[in-house]
């Protein structure tokens, strides 16, 4: 790709797409967390994690933070966390003189990148104080008054708050992704990952500050003029369905929108890069009902870079269904070819987990009929065990090409 001024930015992002595979290796199913949190980096927004503990969000963002030429701050915060935690202690040399002065080296408002755990438990002090530096990127207590360099603010929780004044705060958070544990079928990988990182993984490189600068610009140079009108549509509906969009975040948005086209190698955004809008709303549930509404608005998405991103943002039924059978039919091709294999119990339970996730997510009046038969082979097989009696493995299920296209 080529910007305006001549300048090509395609050994950048050809540079952030290595930088997320090395990333992804290391931790997974996080990619999409991953792709999102430097997606904050390039737009200069903040970026909310949501999910129970234990599920890598601090290993995550800790990971970024130190794959970037930038100064980082990351604190978990507590009930009790005093102000001078996070924005430092007063200054008593200049106490003396009268002057009221914090001494800011090392703390937050020096830092290029932060990571904020547990958000919600600050007090109004450091929430308050957070929302000056989060919204305008100053930082003032009493007369003294700083620019901060904030690039991003990576925040995470167990849970979104309940309460509107906290509600409110966590809206500055202009992408929201709700964090889950690692599902039953990827143990094994994430076992492997796990010791490798405990015997010291391999590290994934260095982002420079001014290579992200160079996108930061880039990104500003995008033509978002094709996508204004379907853009507005797809607003105008999302809040139709409920969905709390502000208008601070639909403007903010733009950026996200420029940053996808910038990613996927084009000068104008397009259809494609409307997915980001998903992440716009801080409800899993609102989020779905998202996806399932925009289907057909959002079924042109695509990004080389931001895969997780945009297939987690557009997973619908359809997508959910594809995904489930190209699952099944992958575990079918591995079974064991003996029964005594030691490996075949454990071939076993995974087919049970899979039907298990059919039967979750669809039952018999929403079920596609592709992921039907998919089920009954399923069924078939370890009913087949359960009995004693042999049942000829079926075969694998074609993907039926009007899910995928749909999909």
């Amino acid at each position: 790709m080529q910007t305006r001024n001549g300048a090509g930015v395609k050994p950048a992002v050809d540079r952030i797409n290595a930088h997320l595979d090395a990333l992804s290796a290391r931790f997974v199913a996080r990619r999409g967390v991953l792709e999102l949190i430097v997606l904050g980096l390039i737009c200069r927004e903040h970026v909310l994690l949501i999910g129970p503990p234990g599920t890598g969000k601090s290993a995550v963002v800790q990971a970024i933070a130190a794959s970037v030429e930038a100064h980082s701050f990351e604190y978990l915060i507590g009930r009790f966390t005093e102000p001078s935690e996070l924005f430092g202690g007063l200054d008593l040399n200049a106490l003396k003189d009268g002057k009221i002065q914090p001494v800011t080296a090392g703390m937050l408002p020096e830092a290029d990148i932060a990571f904020l755990d547990e958000i919600f438990l600050g007090s109004t002090a450091i929430l308050n104080t957070l929302l000056k530096i989060l919204n305008e990127r100053t930082y003032r207590r009493g007369q003294f008054s700083m620019t901060a360099p904030l690039i991003s603010c990576v925040a995470a929780s167990n849970a979104l708050p309940e309460d509107q004044a906290l509600a409110a705060f966590a809206d500055r958070f202009l992408l929201t992704t709700f964090v889950d544990p690692v599902g039953e079928d990827q143990l094994p990988d994430l076992l492997r990952a796990g010791w490798r990182e405990a015997r010291g993984g391999e590290p994934a490189g260095a982002l420079s500050m001014a290579m992200i600068a160079e996108l930061q610009a880039a990104a500003l140079r995008v033509d978002l003029e094709p996508v204004y009108e379907t853009y507005a549509h797809v607003v105008r509906k999302a809040r139709l369905a409920g969905a709390t969009l502000s208008d601070r975040k639909v403007v903010k948005a733009q950026k996200l929108i420029a940053a996808a086209a910038l990613l996927r190698g084009a000068s104008a955004a397009g259809p494609e890069d409307l997915w980001p809008i998903s992440y716009l709303v801080q409800s899993r549930d609102h989020q779905q009902h998202l996806k399932e509404l925009l289907q057909a608005e959002l079924k042109q998405s695509c990004n080389p870079v931001l895969t997780e991103s945009v297939a987690r943002a557009t997973y619908g039924p359809t997508a959910h269904a594809a995904h489930l059978a190209e699952q099944a039919a992958t575990l079918l091709e591995s079974r064991p070819a003996l029964a005594t294999d030691p490996l075949y119990e454990i071939w076993l339970v995974r087919l049970e987990t899979l039907l298990t996730r059919i039967d979750a997510a669809f039952d018999s009046k929403t079920l596609p009929q592709h992921l039907r038969a998919v089920r009954a082979s399923v069924e078939t097989l370890l009913e087949g065990h359960s009995t004693g009696k042999a049942v000829q493995e079926p075969a694998a299920p074609a993907s039926d090409p009007a899910v995928l296209e749909t999909a």
